[in-house]
């Protein structure tokens, strides 16, 4: 009997995520809310994620679920399942917070979280693709709340931006994603030419972005040497 009934949730695990497979770069959804079998889902997740122990791991971790609750949305949106996605879409911005104060946190520690910034910025911009989709799917009176969405993920795209120390990365990270800026706006007039008034996102300036990187300092070492104290081994 119990083996009968593990078989049986091995087997919805892997099926309903072959079923529900994604073009996107999100992960596959899996097993959706509102299945009878969805608390084993948040079960496992939970596990995984007590037992993710490092800043860096734990920021990657909560990316990792926002795009997790994310696809779900958009399975869901296209079911028909408008209240489900309104509510899994709150948990999107609830995940995507976390893993920005977890990175913010490890920051103050003085840990260098460069790496995962860069990722929460690449991503929650490439998230606007999927959000435009669902807003557009989903009835009138479900706007607002995507429009929110929306809305947080460009302030986390923004404020993951604004924290990446590095000047050569966050150069790197505006030259990656300059294009899918492009794509994003091209794709919001194409549903307002439709006729859906969706919400205007503004999207990061690029040069106001740079002039907020810190410069790196000139240092002349030979004033640092000539001010050293004259002791054995200092140049006289």
């Amino acid at each position: 009997m119990i083996k009968t009934f593990l078989v049986t949730i091995l087997a919805v695990f892997l099926f309903t995520g072959v079923v529900h497979a994604q073009e996107s770069d999100l992960p596959n959804p899996g097993i959706l809310p509102g299945h009878p079998l969805y608390f084993l889902k948040n079960w496992s997740e939970n596990i995984r994620t007590v037992f993710t122990f490092s800043d860096e791991a734990k920021a990657e971790r909560m990316l990792f679920l926002s795009e997790k609750r994310l696809a779900e949305a958009n399975e869901l949106s296209e079911l028909g399942e408008v209240e489900l996605a309104q509510e899994t879409l709150s948990r999107y911005e609830e995940h995507l917070n976390a893993a920005l104060a977890r990175a913010q946190e490890a920051r103050e520690k003085g840990q260098n979280m460069d790496d995962v910034l860069a990722r929460v910025s690449e991503a929650t911009l490439k998230h606007q693709d999927v959000l435009a989709d669902v807003y557009e799917r989903v009835p009138e009176q479900a706007q607002e709340a995507i429009g929110r969405a929306m809305e947080q993920g460009m302030r986390g795209h923004e404020e993951a931006m604004n924290a990446i120390e590095s000047q050569q990365e966050r150069e790197r990270v505006m030259e990656d994603v300059r294009e899918k800026m492009v794509e994003v706006e091209q794709k919001m007039q194409e549903i307002r030419d439709r006729g859906i008034n969706i919400p205007e996102v503004e999207m990061p300036d690029m040069e106001d972005a740079m002039d907020r990187i810190p410069e790196t300092p000139n240092v002349d070492v030979d004033e640092i040497v000539e001010n050293l104290p004259n002791v054995p081994g200092n140049r006289p």
